[in-house]
């Protein structure tokens, strides 16, 4: 006879008759609790509203199967998987078990009972495994990041597998003795088997065993219920929601901010003042969050004591609504006057970094409310740092943030052939130099190089020389949307003069801007590339060729906007790697690297609260004792020279960019 086992063995009828009610019951709860959460996203939006042109379904798929970015931390992705997979595999055995039972298909004998009766007895001790680690760490350890306003939920979580785990197996247990002890259970029961022979001890007679095992699987099978219901009605909901939210979220979207529209006449303010402007993925956000701090850990705000927390900027959002809705008000306000939902240097903290995004392992957009919430406050309430307002009052006069004359900004071409493009004339690069490039000293020699390399190579490109002005980065980063607006609006209608295939910056934040953000406006599309991609593809077609190779060796900083927003990591290395430099990775590299701190409009404002947001990135630096940093973004150039002498471990550090080096090593 095939390997199997009787299904429901000793239980009656009626047990099963109770069994599919309770199931109808647990399932209307655990959709109704969905049913809940929807009706406040999509309130007075619709379905469409929350899903972008184009779903993120490769996210969606690592995120349902693997558990997505989970496993970017070791010990989490230790716990989390061996609850994970554990949980999977009983799933798919009780499916069987069901498929087994109540249809002609009779899927659980033979090979595929042994495998599955098998893994699923070691999937227990997996689970507990699992629970037990996410315990210690949670309520033994209790780092700060993990903080909740409900810490209780978690343990309840963890009681409910805990319980099903545990019963489960003594159920089993008593089956294999209640049936004689069947010898290949031995083999794919192990678990079940040690069981068995423990409960011989206590010489049950069959009536006791009979009737213990049926309220044992009663009271297993309610359990099992109360778990399907709060699938709905708890922290559980993330088994459905984290995938879900993978799938309409789109790589790298967040921080890229849409234009406002100030004809308007029927709006009293502007930006994020209440829950009714909340868009339906940020009303998605506030109800995804698992509170695991990921993002604490990784804010470089926050690390540097700054008064910023990325999961409370959700929590207390979430916490609000949820306050809100429980007192039956149709709306609310976040900006009351004795109370406001955040603080001005909380939100003013922030640099966009992004690293809250790349590491949210149920893909929040942090960045999206940060920044309704800054135009609210700037534009409402007139509430802007003093030097942040100074910089827009320069940018709209001198067309630059320092307010350096306009007509000094060509003066670093002073003694160079430098094209300067013309109306009717087409050019294959508009080289967009930005305020950095044209009045810093060290930035200015990022452009030379730059300049020399695109030559060099008999690139068709020119410059925009005096009519280039700031194209508003750091006053949309204030909050500024009215001021942004109208620098975007002079700065396309300026570009569009000219005939160009492609803008290219050395400024990832001059990238960012005239690359996505300008493209949210009427005649804005300009595709936009990095420097370094350039020069990338300059080295790949052969126009530039290394023939004096470098020795130096050096570390290299990913920008922040070059990276998590823009999704290039390579080519830099490649470009220093083809220069012959030796590149000594930081431990925090890549998408994982730390924020120099001058994003988000820090530039030109600071946080009194806590320490300059570099430092932390210059311990990383340091820490490779490379003697030289290479970086890719105007302003890390600026922050690290400005800055590096505050350690002792890079006070001597030389500071170059990547087209620099580059430079060097072609004759």
């Amino acid at each position: 006879m095939e390997a199997t086992r009787e299904i429901l063995w000793g239980i009656p009828p009626s047990y099963k008759t109770a069994m599919y009610a309770l199931l109808l019951l647990a399932m209307c709860a655990a959709l109704f609790g969905f049913y809940q959460k929807f009706q406040f996203i999509l309130k007075g939006q619709g379905l469409r509203a929350l899903l972008p042109p184009k779903l993120n379904w490769k996210s969606f798929f690592m995120t349902a199967l693997f558990t997505g970015k989970v496993s970017r931390k070791k010990d989490v992705a230790l716990s989390h998987g061996l609850i994970f997979w554990g949980f999977m595999i009983l799933w798919i055995a009780t499916d069987l078990v069901a498929i087994h039972y109540d249809t002609p298909f009779k899927v659980f004998q033979g090979t595929t009972y042994k495998v599955i009766s098998f893994l699923a007895d070691v999937a227990g001790p997996m689970i507990l495994l699992g629970l037990g680690l996410a315990f210690y760490r949670r309520y033994i350890l209790r780092p700060a990041y993990l903080s909740s306003t409900a810490p209780l939920s978690e343990l309840w979580m963890y009681l409910q597998l805990f319980n099903l785990v545990i019963i489960g197996h003594i159920l089993e247990g008593l089956r294999i003795l209640g049936t004689g002890m069947p010898i290949g259970e031995k083999l794919w029961a192990p678990i079940g088997w040690i069981l068995a022979l423990s409960f011989q001890s206590l010489e049950l007679d069959d009536q006791s065993l009979g009737t213990g095992y049926r309220w044992l699987w009663f009271y297993h099978m309610a359990s099992t219920m109360v778990f399907v219901a709060s699938v709905g009605l708890s922290k559980f909901s993330h088994i459905v929601m984290a995938p879900l939210s993978a799938l309409i979220t789109p790589k790298r979207r967040g921080g890229v901010l849409s234009p406002m529209d100030f004809e308007d006449e029927t709006r009293e303010t502007f930006g994020l003042g209440k829950i009714s402007e909340l868009t339906a993925k940020q009303k998605f956000d506030t109800q995804v969050c698992v509170e695991c701090g990921r993002c604490t850990q990784v804010c470089p705000a926050n690390l540097s004591g700054k008064p910023l927390d990325p999961k409370l900027i959700i929590t207390k959002m979430r916490d609000f609504v949820k306050k809100t809705r429980k007192e039956k008000k149709e709306d609310a306000g976040f900006w009351e006057e004795s109370n406001p939902l955040y603080s001005s240097t909380e939100l003013d903290s922030c640099t966009t970094c992004a690293a809250c995004m790349e590491e949210c392992p149920v893909n929040i957009e942090h960045i999206d409310i940060i920044m309704e919430a800054k135009r609210y406050k700037a534009l409402t309430l007139g509430d802007i740092p003093s030097t942040a307002a100074t910089a827009v009052n320069n940018i709209r006069n001198q067309g630059n943030p320092w307010g350096i004359s306009a007509e000094d900004r060509f003066q670093w071409a002073q003694g160079q052939d430098i094209p300067v493009i013309e109306a009717g004339k087409r050019v294959d690069y508009l080289y967009y130099v930005g305020c950095a490039g044209s009045y810093d000293a060290n930035n200015q020699k990022v452009v030379r190089s730059t300049v020399t390399l695109l030559k060099k190579a008999g690139v068709s490109f020119a410059v925009m020389g005096k009519t280039e002005k700031c194209n508003g980065d750091p006053v949309r980063r204030f909050g500024d949307e009215y001021s942004f607006f109208e620098i975007a609006i002079e700065n396309i209608a300026n570009m569009r003069q000219y005939e160009f295939d492609k803008v290219v910056t050395h400024c990832p934040h001059c990238l960012h801007t005239i690359g996505k953000e300008y493209a949210k406006f009427e005649n804005g599309q300009f595709e936009t590339i990095h420097h370094t991609e350039l020069l990338q593809d300059l080295l790949k077609s052969k126009k530039l060729k290394v023939d004096r190779p470098s020795n130096d060796e050096l570390t290299f900083h990913d920008p922040c906007y070059l990276g998590r927003h823009h999704g290039e990591y390579n080519a830099p290395r490649e470009i220093l790697k083809a220069a012959g430099v030796t590149i000594k990775e930081m431990d925090q590299n890549k998408d994982k690297a730390l924020c120099c701190g001058m994003g988000g409009g820090n530039m030109w404002y600071e946080i009194e609260d806590g320490e300059h947001l570099a430092l932390n990135r210059l311990d990383h630096i340091g820490k490779t004792n490379a003697p030289k940093l290479a970086t890719a973004c105007s302003y890390c150039m600026i922050n690290f020279h400005s800055s590096k002498g505050q350690k002792n471990a890079t006070q001597e550090l030389q500071i170059e960019d990547v087209a620099e080096i580059l430079d060097k090593t072609i004759s």
